[in-house]
């Protein structure tokens, strides 16, 4: 029987309400689906592209317009060198394909539309079906499956990743992490398992970086289990040794071009990351070998303590610049003026100056699960323990992680909700009824302690006195800059949120996108912004920029306080340099949008 499958003729009807888990669930995929649907049924799917969404469309388009799979560039952001993109292809490549499959049938546009809505439908159905699979497998029990996806469905900071128009890659490196779980707690009895837990890590990583912790998290739970329990366990600590090492080294060469494949990158799968989980998994393979020999736990011990030492020591030597922090090459004016204000990677003390009222959404949920979690551990016996201990590692790695980034938050909410439903089944089993557990669920989910938050808001302002903020800017979407393709192809000065947009939107080319590989785009638009006339007309020369464009509904109020004279000042106020010639083109006059003179 599948691990997917909730079909089991010995699940009591009353646990199930008379009905059968499946269409519980399937019902809560369709109400979810239709709830986060709205915003881009009302709006327009396109419009519901974030930066990264819209970034990956064009992306999907270049590859399917005949862009190398190996050339990772983005030839029209930061022209005329281009742009290195830290995304992998195997992202790229599904969604090509559905593109493809589908374009004879309704044409480019509609088969695109199709996409945004289906592929992140599609991987929210999976993230709810590995969700229930993994409070099933906690407890052999039924009774926390509803429950579990209830939280699921209710999870705010995860739910961004799998609305219409998600197409980035967070929501498949969730559902692979959650796939890992569910793997990496039935590695004691499985082979095949143990070896596919190794290679939905390496996937994940291969995608992006930013489940590391995690994934790194659930290995080091699979080296104390082979660790402590040795010869039982030699078999599947192999298997997923195996797994790790061998999926890595294939999907190298598959993904990356053969001149990086020494490169220093550490923001994305490369070298580096290559390393580690190659490493790991063949010192995992040592390990078992030399426990055929030498079995004893003190020997186990010690081969564990020198193969890390050597596989970190050779890391430090070969990657040391991986240690250094991961915007210390960026210019300080960027990090002054965007990285800080990059919403994703805020740290959990800065959250608390800027937006205290969210806080309980973010963490309250998380943190409490990984208390009821530990609880959980302590009271199951002792052949359960392995299985609660790959959910609290990955949990516990996430938690940590969203203190210095609060996008690990959305991760470990996911990562919450089966644990949650499963250790109060455990800790209280005869509370624990389906419909107990559900109205619990609801009560403590991350939707409620959202509006919670949103309720003691004035109370949290009292406390935390946060720093005012502006809104949002309202120039986000792609009709936003729909009105630049009237004009002839060039290059355009623009936000930095603009860029990906206007990629999408046009055949123009872009100096700056919201991505840390494109330093040098995002000095130059800064730099134009805060200089003086002359010293913008020179950069505008030495760039060849044909066009300049400003969000005129809300000017950049941290460069307009930097610099009072410089160019964002005066073009917010209406007093626009000879240089420059205001061209009408958008009639709610959100963009402004001028010609450079030559």
């Amino acid at each position: 029987m599948s691990d997917l499958s909730l079909t089991s003729a010995h699940a009591p009807p009353k646990e199930q309400g008379g009905l059968h888990p499946d269409f519980w669930i399937a019902l809560l995929f369709l109400a979810g689906s239709v709830w986060l649907a709205l915003p881009a049924i009302k709006g327009g799917v396109f419009d519901a592209l974030s930066t990264d969404d819209a970034m990956r469309l064009v992306e999907v388009r270049d590859l399917i317009g005949g862009q190398g799979w190996f050339d990772l560039f983005q030839h029209r952001m930061d022209p005329p060198g281009g742009t290195s993109m830290h995304w992998s292809r195997l992202i790229d490549a599904p969604l090509a394909a559905l593109i493809l499959l589908l374009k004879p049938l309704v044409g480019m546009h509609s088969t695109e539309a199709v996409t945004l809505y289906v592929w992140p439908a599609l991987l929210f159905a999976v993230a709810l079906a590995l969700v229930a699979a993994i409070a099933r497998q906690m407890t052999n029990s039924f009774i926390p499956v509803i429950p579990a996806v209830v939280l699921a469905v209710l999870c705010l900071p995860a739910l961004v990743h799998f609305r219409p128009g998600a197409i980035d890659h967070h929501n498949a490196q969730i559902d692979l992490l959650l796939a890992m779980i569910l793997l990496a707690a039935q590695i004691e009895s499985n082979v095949v398992k143990a070896a596919l837990c190794g290679l939905t890590g390496s996937l994940s990583l291969a995608i992006g970086i930013e489940m590391l912790p995690a994934i790194g998290a659930v290995g080091v739970a699979v080296f104390g289990l082979f660790v402590w329990r040795g010869a039982p366990v030699a078999r599947q600590a192999g298997a997923f040794g195996a797994g790790l090492a061998a999926s890595s080294l294939l999907l190298a060469p598959a993904l990356l071009p053969s001149s990086s494949w020494t490169t220093q990158a550490c923001d994305a799968f490369g070298a580096p990351v290559v390393l580690l989980t190659a490493g790991g998994g063949i010192s995992l393979l040592l390990m078992v070998g030399i426990d055929r020999y030498f079995r004893t736990l003190l020997m186990r011990i010690v081969s564990a303590a020198a193969l890390a030492t050597v596989l970190i020591g050779a890391f430090l030597v070969l990657f040391s610049g991986c240690i250094a922090p991961p915007f210390a090459h960026l210019d300080p004016i960027v990090i002054t003026l965007w990285v800080n204000n990059i919403a994703e990677a805020i740290s959990l003390p800065r959250m608390l100056q800027l937006f205290p009222e969210k806080v309980p959404g973010y963490y309250v949920f998380p943190v409490l699960t990984l208390g009821f979690a530990v609880l959980a551990l302590i009271r199951s016996a002792a052949s359960e323990r392995f299985r609660w201990s790959v959910g609290i590692a990955p949990l516990a790695a996430l938690i940590g992680f969203s203190l210095f980034q609060m996008r690990g938050a959305a991760a470990a909410s996911m990562v919450a909700a089966p644990l949650f439903a499963a250790s109060l089944a455990v800790l209280w089993p005869k509370f624990a009824s389906v419909r107990n557990l559900v109205i619990l669920s609801a009560i403590v989910s991350p939707f409620s302690l959202a509006l919670a938050g949103l309720s003691a808001k004035p109370l949290m302002d009292v406390i935390f006195k946060p720093e005012p903020i502006g809104g949002l800017s309202p120039c986000q979407t792609l009709s936003d800059v729909a009105s630049l393709k009237e004009l002839p192809k060039g290059r355009v000065m623009a936000p930095v949120d603009l860029g990906p947009a206007i990629l999408v939107e046009t055949n123009h080319e872009v100096f700056a996108g919201p991505y840390h590989r494109n330093n040098d785009g995002m000095t130059a638009l800064i730099r134009l912004m805060l200089a003086p006339p002359p010293a913008a007309r020179q950069i505008l020369s030495d760039r060849h920029v044909d066009y300049v464009v400003t969000c005129s509904a809300t000017p950049d109020a941290n460069i307009i306080k930097l610099a009072p004279e410089g160019l964002e000042a005066r073009l917010a106020r209406g007093d626009p340099p000879d240089f420059l010639e205001r061209l009408h083109l958008d009639p709610n006059d959100k963009i402004a949008v001028w010609r450079v003179r030559k």
